[in-house]
């Protein structure tokens, strides 16, 4: 390809950035040189950290980095052996492959275990064999931490062992919902009452209609009810192979693999979310188009583009380098002038809001008040918390310190807006409250490492 055919691509596909920026896309591609401190490879090698982005709107939603030899195992089903009982933290450990000791918590809420070796009397003894699911990887010195609600994910669908009810995502309308739930009794799945039909033998399942399976009724082409029920039946056949081997395989095997690392590094983006999936790599390209073959992740609906420039490589085409920088560092401006400042320790986060340099919102009257003022910059900063919680994949205990709300109904309004945000956040976050000295509590489920930990940067 000569050096004017390249640049012209490379135009192209900036001329495409412009007129695309409100379409998200997925990029993948190698770790920026400047993140990790080295020098970039002529080829990247299949082993080689990578990096799957969300951009939308020409800013990062979303980072997840993945290594094609270093395989998450995030959602691997095996069957383990009961090693030790700790009374006094409700919890015990349970060996699987490898003589790995895994953290198993026993409290209200998990799932009846299923054993293989006696039936379940309430009590979990030492030398039980149970079916367990690796919910946490093992970090630094902690166990990877695992679960007895066998649970199976897919687009639309989520089975997990338990109390056999069926749950439709609440960001739908009820409209929606009423046409799943007529789906459902058409199909067989539940009877003209709504309660699961279960199968004898196997232990009680609940399902989730996810928020995806709402937003395909929208879309045109093949049958939204032929695809929904294709997964469905591909799901159930996955979850009660998974109990059926368990009864007869040895101990210690591994009944259910997690996906390929490629599959796990698309799962933190929603497939509404993005239109297109652009990569700088021949392998990766390949395996997703056997992704989009095998109907994974909506991918037939995508567009899967090969980007091939080597003078003007796909991080420098989106600034991926800088923009990682600027989300692992500790200040954030916003429009206004306004800042946040972003403060990882080892059991919380706290966020600090500041006027910083604002003195009057763009379009504000000359004659607002600054209680106006503040309520706006508060606001501002409810949408920037809520964009860093995700991009900066933060878990646990999160404080963050608005700027004092003036009345009980800017503290009302304040949380609302923070409520609606988070609600698009495909990780579960909850707005406790607002303490009595102004501070916003909100937690959000550990599911992957923060970014800082995912890029080798550790806690500050």
């Amino acid at each position: 390809m000569s050096r004017d055919i390249r640049q012209t691509t490379a135009r192209q596909d900036r001329e495409q950035q412009r007129i695309n920026r409100e379409l998200g896309r997925v990029l993948i591609t190698a770790c920026p040189d400047s993140i990790y401190g080295k020098r970039r490879q002529t080829e990247t090698s299949e082993t080689e950290r990578l990096l799957a982005a969300l951009v939308r709107q020409d800013r990062l939603v979303a980072v997840h980095t993945f290594s094609r030899e270093l395989q998450s195992r995030i959602g691997a089903v095996y069957l383990g052996k009961v090693k030790k009982i700790v009374k006094n933290l409700n919890a015990c450990f349970v060996e699987i492959a490898g003589q790995e000791q895994c953290f198993l918590h026993m409290g209200q809420g998990e799932a009846s275990p299923f054993l293989t070796n006696r039936a379940y009397d309430g009590r979990l003894l030492e030398g039980d064999e149970v079916l367990v699911q690796i919910q946490q990887e093992a970090i630094k010195t902690k166990q990877a931490a695992v679960t007895t609600g066998i649970t199976l994910q897919g687009e639309y669908f989520v089975f997990a062992a338990g109390a056999a009810k069926v749950g439709i995502s609440k960001k739908l309308r009820e409209s929606r919902k009423e046409f799943l739930r007529q789906f459902l009794v058409r199909r067989q799945i539940t009877d003209p009452e709504g309660a699961l039909v279960q199968e004898e033998g196997l232990p009680s399942f609940g399902l989730v209609v996810r928020t995806q399976a709402g937003l395909l009724l929208e879309q045109e082409g093949q049958s939204w009810e032929d695809i929904l029920y294709q997964e469905y039946v591909r799901l159930r056949r996955q979850f009660t192979s998974i109990f059926l081997q368990g009864r007869h395989r040895t101990c210690y095997s591994c009944l259910h693999e997690a996906g390929s690392a490629l599959e796990e590094a698309l799962k933190p983006f929603l497939t509404g979310e993005y239109e297109e999936v652009v990569t700088d790599l021949p392998f990766i390209y390949e395996e997703l188009l056997q992704l989009q073959e095998q109907r994974r992740f909506s991918l037939d609906q995508k567009n899967i583009r090969l980007y091939q420039d080597p003078d003007f490589s796909l991080d420098k085409l989106y600034s991926l380098g800088t923009r990682l920088e600027e989300a692992m560092g500790k200040m954030v401006w916003l429009k206004s002038g306004a800042n946040l400042v972003v403060e990882q320790t080892e059991s919380l986060t706290a966020i600090d809001v500041n006027t910083g340099k604002c003195t009057k919102l763009p379009g504000t009257s000359v004659h607002s008040s600054s209680t106006d003022t503040l309520r706006q910059v508060n606001l501002e900063a409810a949408g920037e918390v809520a964009r860093q919680l995700r991009l900066r994949n933060l878990s646990g205990i999160i404080i963050v310190d608005f700027i004092n709300p003036a009345t009980l109904a800017q503290e009302e309004e304040l949380l609302q807006k923070l409520r609606e945000l988070t609600r698009e956040d495909p990780v579960t976050v909850k707005i406790v409250d607002i303490t009595p000295l102004g501070l916003v509590e909100i937690t959000r489920k550990k599911v992957y490492p923060s970014l800082r930990e995912q890029l080798g940067r550790g806690r500050t």
